[in-house]
């Protein structure tokens, strides 16, 4: 059973807050508010970064019409001084809130232009920079639900996934042509050139992965050892892979695409099955001016099955850079459309991305033992931080990734300490 109770709602969450928010959403100045209900709108797990809270309102227009709503409401971990110690640094809460209220709406309009009515967001009802938060639409309310995220997505999940993103990828670029120097500002993501406060946690997990290795036939004492030698390089070829190479195809990034940031919504198909009708994008406190490359490896690697990545990248990349190259035709975009062969180049030259992606993040993402699964301990470097970080070693499909890909990435060099 998911423990949802793990988090309090923001003190100043009340009635009163939330009437004038309405009143201003609604454009009714009439609006009274006659029942509030909050609880958490996540299960401890599945949101490391943020509060969720979803809140039911029920409220009496102008009209005398009475209404009923339920809206998310995303908030800054502002009780917990280490959580916000180590956030601030990458800026988190501004960024998503400059994402929701000025970026994500002009990237909608940009599609619009060309008679594209895809949805790619939910819509932002309120954004309040005071108390770092951010209100939106209940997707829940309108039928969309988290993927599994300790199965991983399947092809259609994937495959419509990667055709929002080419389009946010794509209206980005454009944007950044008419709003010059506005997203090249993003430049905090996971990596970054401004904080390394990640860094205990993907050490950690890297050395979790090489002591699984060197405890695993298949792999042995000379994975360990590579893994052991590479944690300390982590955070800096991290980084490097953030980095832009000359010729780069650069746009503005999700920066955590992984399951759970993406909602689906299913319907019933002319046959009568259940079928994935649409997915909308969620969760940007990470977005940053870079390579799209890093968008895609992280995804294959934190929310696809194994198969996919050892045998359908190439699959998949095609497929997400036909959604690119024509969106950005479409948009008559000024700079160079990559070609595939480019593109695919890009992927490997950030492909240390990928390797990060796998051996640490997936290993916390799909992680199932929760109990213990909070920002603290992911960070800390106490006993109990080392036991959780090893104990993301005995999930089977961890272990079933770390013993399929180590060789590959092996192979490709990637596991060597260049410097």
């Amino acid at each position: 059973m998911k423990d949802t109770q793990f988090h309090t709602a923001p003190l100043w969450l009340t009635t009163e807050y939330l009437e004038p928010v309405l009143r201003k959403y609604k454009k009714d100045e009439g609006l009274i508010i006659t029942k509030l209900v909050i609880k958490p709108a996540t299960a401890k797990g599945d949101n490391y970064a943020s509060v969720m809270t979803r809140i039911g309102v029920d409220f009496i227009l102008s009209t005398k019409e009475a209404e009923h709503a339920s809206y998310i409401v995303k908030t800054s971990h502002e009780s917990d001084p280490f959580t916000a110690g180590i956030m601030s640094k990458y800026d988190i809460y501004k960024t998503e809130m400059l994402m929701y209220e000025r970026i994500l709406p002009k990237l909608t309009e940009l599609l619009k232009e060309i008679g594209d009515g895809d949805k790619l967001f939910a819509d932002t009802i309120h954004v309040d920079y005071e108390h770092s938060a951010i209100i939106f639409e209940d997707l829940a309310r309108l039928n969309f639900v988290i993927p599994d995220r300790l199965a991983g997505m399947n092809e259609a999940q994937a495959m419509i996934t990667l055709k929002k993103l080419a389009k946010m990828h794509a209206t980005a670029a454009v944007l950044d042509e008419r709003m010059p120097g506005v997203l090249t500002k993003l430049q905090r993501g996971i990596f970054n050139r401004t904080t390394k406060g990640f860094a205990p946690f993907f050490e950690g997990v890297f050395e979790a992965c090489a002591d699984f290795a060197g405890e695993c036939p298949a792999l042995g004492a000379y994975y360990k050892n590579k893994l052991m030698k590479l944690k300390s390089h982590v955070m800096e070829y991290g980084t490097r892979s953030f980095d832009a190479y000359n010729g780069d195809f650069l746009t503005l990034t999700h920066g955590d695409m992984w399951t759970n940031n993406v909602m689906l919504r299913y319907g019933n198909g002319s046959d009568g099955q259940l079928q994935i009708k649409d997915i909308l994008l969620i969760d940007f406190q990470f977005s940053a001016w870079t390579s799209p490359a890093l968008d895609l490896h992280y995804f294959f690697h934190t929310s696809l099955t194994l198969d996919f990545k050892l045998h359908r990248e190439d699959e998949l990349v095609q497929y997400y850079h036909g959604f690119l190259a024509e969106t950005l035709r479409q948009l008559n975009y000024e700079g160079h459309i990559p070609s595939l062969h480019e593109f695919c180049v890009q992927m490997e030259l950030h492909r240390f991305y990928a390797v990060a992606s796998s051996i640490a993040c997936q290993a916390l993402l799909i992680n199932d033992q929760t109990d213990e699964a909070d920002f603290n301990t992911l960070m800390g470097s106490d006993d109990r931080s080392y036991k959780f970080r090893h104990l993301l070693y005995k999930n089977k499909r961890t272990q079933e990734s770390a013993i399929a890909l180590l060789p590959y990435f092996d192979r490709k060099g990637l596991l060597d300490v260049s410097d």
